[in-house]
């Protein structure tokens, strides 16, 4: 069995992140869409790198230096949760290989285990990213010990278990009811929607101390109170944050014997249910009783963006993943109903008015990993299709992009409607909260759309691939939220006198950019992809 553990470890991270395609691939374009691929991950990591270390640096200068480890133990679970939690099952249950490897003399538990190393890699890679950082911080600053270092950097390779785990068990329980349903897609996509919903109100009742902006002198207090609320809510933060700043070996070995018991637990319970899922996945029944119905004829233009919406809505891991974005934009706004984002900047040595910055910033969040910014990749083999229609480019292009719109526009009446009873803006207020975010929407999207085209992704096993980790995704499905933070600046930093002029000239400048990236959206040949 440790063979065939190996054998198959061995052929799940062979290609992890491309690195196979990229190694011996001759076709340019392959190789140049693995480049960009490889230095948007590098930005991606110092981005993530800067971040951590920078809250540890801030944490220990302000005198909260005992919550460092349990912070950085707290955040390096969430960032692998989060990674692997939406692919965790299209991994763990693949439809490609399915028929060809259970036809082998290979035991369940092989693909089980070498599909778990594969999450366990992709998790600790992410964790390295969190806490390598933030233990060179704390060990350059505080100067634990050896024994706390040693500790420590053996901690980082317990840490991710527990994350990935309950990510494979999440799967497991998406897969596993959603193979017994009919609309398997609608049902994951309400089941992941419900989810993030409850993380955010589960951290909306979390209750926290009461304090006026920034003092210092109390800082002690409430790092001491959130200590202890992190260890409640997340015990691996006590016995992993405790093995790093009090070099306590105890902590290590009851973390690595609950992660490894929780970890038996679930592998176990997967291997079980493991071919009962496939089956009900990836079997059909066919019916023979069609009946030939009322023909109905329609447009161009809503044939095609039919025809995107039906392809859409045929993948769970696609809607997922790009739907997420619009519900945390809706649940911000929300927010604003019971906040007041300036009461948490006071006591600050600039004077900055927040509330002007929520419009663009409610943008950015709508239009986090866009569907537009993979929708030419997921064409995939069907590639061919849409390029044998009598159909012009532009017109192909034009129905994806109004597809996005018509997604987003929902989610961005009701945040709209919800920001502008939170906030109760003047007029000219009004105006720009209404016009920045659509123009930072439509922007983002035909730069997403650009991007795909730029470094498309049509030759894929899984959907995993392109929603997740293709260069795409990561440039495309992030460039709105950095526009947003961009655009955000000036206008907390200008005086209220000024900001119909700076959010005028923000306009202004956001609508050039969309007209220059859909002219030469228009101008590109989709033949050149094929």
């Amino acid at each position: 069995m440790v063979k065939q553990i190996k054998t198959l470890s061995k052929l799940e991270l062979a290609n992890i992140f491309s690195l196979n395609v990229i190694r011996h691939t001759k076709d340019k374009k392959s190789r140049n869409t693995g480049v960009a691929l490889g230095i948007t991950i590098g930005i991606l990591m110092v981005m993530a790198i800067t971040y951590v270390g920078g809250m540890c640096y801030g944490f220990i200068k302000l005198g909260a230096t005992e919550i460092v480890p349990a912070y950085i133990v707290f955040m390096s679970s969430i960032f692998a949760l989060v990674f692997c939690a939406f692919k965790a099952g299209k991994i763990m249950f693949k439809e490609n290989c399915y028929d060809i490897l259970t036809s082998m003399p290979i035991r369940k538990s092989a693909f089980v285990i070498s599909r778990y190393i594969r999450l366990y890699v992709d998790g600790l890679i992410v964790t390295c990213l969190v806490m390598v950082p933030g233990i060179a911080v704390y060990v350059a600053m505080v100067n634990p010990g050896v024994v706390a270092v040693v500790l420590g950097l053996l901690s980082v390779l317990i840490v991710p278990i527990i994350p990935i785990t309950l990510s494979v068990l999440l799967g497991l329980v998406i897969t596993g009811i959603s193979s017994r349903m009919k609309n398997k897609v609608l049902f994951e996509t309400v089941f992941v929607v419900a989810i993030v919903v409850a993380m955010f109100g589960l951290t909306a009742v979390v209750p926290t101390e009461e304090t006026e902006g920034f003092d210092l002198q109390a800082l002690e207090g409430i790092a001491k109170s959130l200590l202890d609320k992190l260890y409640k809510f997340y015990p691996p933060t006590a016995w992993f944050g405790k093995t790093l700043g009090e070099g306590n070996i105890l902590g290590l070995v009851i973390g690595t014997i609950v992660s490894v018991g929780i970890l038996v637990l679930v592998l176990s319970i997967t291997t079980i249910n493991f071919e009962k899922i496939n089956t009900g996945l990836y079997t059909n029944t066919a019916k023979h009783d069609y009946k030939l119905g009322n023909l109905e004829k329609r447009s161009l233009m809503k044939s095609l963006v039919f025809r995107e919406a039906k392809r859409y809505f045929s993948s769970g891991t696609y809607v997922t993943n790009t739907i997420i974005g619009p519900v945390m934009a809706v649940i911000f706004a929300c927010s604003l109903l019971f906040v007041d984002m300036n009461d948490a900047f006071k006591g600050l040595p600039l004077t900055i008015d927040i509330n002007a910055a929520i419009p663009v910033l409610f943008a950015g969040i709508l239009v986090l990993n866009a569907p537009i910014a993979t929708s030419v990749s997921m064409e995939g083999k069907e590639f061919w299709i849409i390029r044998t229609l009598p159909v012009l480019n532009r017109d192909i292009l034009k129905c994806k992009l109004m597809f996005s719109i018509m997604l987003l526009a929902p989610f961005y009446i009701v945040g709209e409607v919800i920001m502008i009873i939170a906030l109760r803006p003047s007029i000219m207020e009004l105006i720009w909260m209404i016009a920045l975010p659509v123009a930072i929407m439509i922007c983002t999207l035909e730069v997403g759309l650009a991007v795909n085209l730029k470094f498309p992704k049509l030759k894929w096993d899984s959907e995993v691939e392109v929603v997740k980790q293709s260069a795409s995704t990561m440039i495309g499905g992030l460039d709105g939220f950095l526009i947003a933070l961009v655009a955000a600046i000036p206008l907390v930093l200008v005086s209220e006198m000024y900001y119909g002029l700076a959010a005028c000239i923000e306009f202004s400048i956001v609508v050039s950019i969309t007209l220059w990236v859909n002219s030469w959206n228009n101008k590109f040949n989709l033949d050149s992809l094929s």
